[in-house]
């Protein structure tokens, strides 16, 4: 899903991607690896110092155009605005107050005609639920798309803005938000 988004929305211009918990690096090496005449810095926000260096590592090739930030993203700060900013395997982790208070921070980032992509496990349909449950003490904010909607339209922005895809297995829903005018 996140490599067919980014092509699909840097495919003939230049670009910058903001990428929060951006995790171990291999959807950014294998963008760029099966993309070579991609034109596209790349902003990763990651929490986690392994796996920053591990990322680094494994992107050492193109890492002239990504850059990894050691940062917990609510005190992640910056005056760049971002064509596409991406974040899946975050947003399950947050209360619906929390995921409104980060989607508004994502605003102020975003260019004009930009996108927000935010990941979020899919509450009608998670056949591995009650096993990351039971098992794995895995506890996470499942949505449904209409709650998804509500969150977006909650962060300030018109319902107009505001889609939601699927991942082909449909355990993961993908809110997106496309730039312009917001309400607030």
């Amino acid at each position: 899903y996140f490599k067919n988004l980014v092509v699909k929305a840097f495919k003939n211009k230049n670009g910058k991607l903001l990428n929060v918990a951006s995790g171990p690096g291999r959807d950014l090496k294998e963008l760029y690896e099966e993309n070579p005449s991609l034109i596209l810095k790349t902003t990763c926000v990651e929490m986690d110092e392994n796996a920053i260096m591990y990322a680094k590592k494994l992107t050492h090739d193109y890492n002239e155009d990504i850059e990894y930030i050691q940062k917990n993203i609510f005190r992640f700060k910056t005056e760049q605005k971002y064509d596409l900013i991406w974040s899946a395997g975050l947003f399950d982790y947050f209360d619906d107050k929390a995921f409104v208070l980060l989607l508004k921070r994502f605003k102020t980032w975003l260019a004009p005609g930009g996108e927000i992509v935010v990941g979020n496990f899919n509450e009608d349909h998670n056949p591995s639920r009650a096993y990351m449950e039971a098992f794995g003490e895995w506890y996470l904010n499942h949505r449904t798309e209409k709650q998804l909607i509500e969150l977006g339209i909650a962060a300030g922005f018109k319902p107009e803005q505001l889609s939601v895809g699927r991942e082909e297995e449909n355990v993961n829903l993908f809110l997106h938000v496309r730039g312009g005018n917001c309400i607030s």
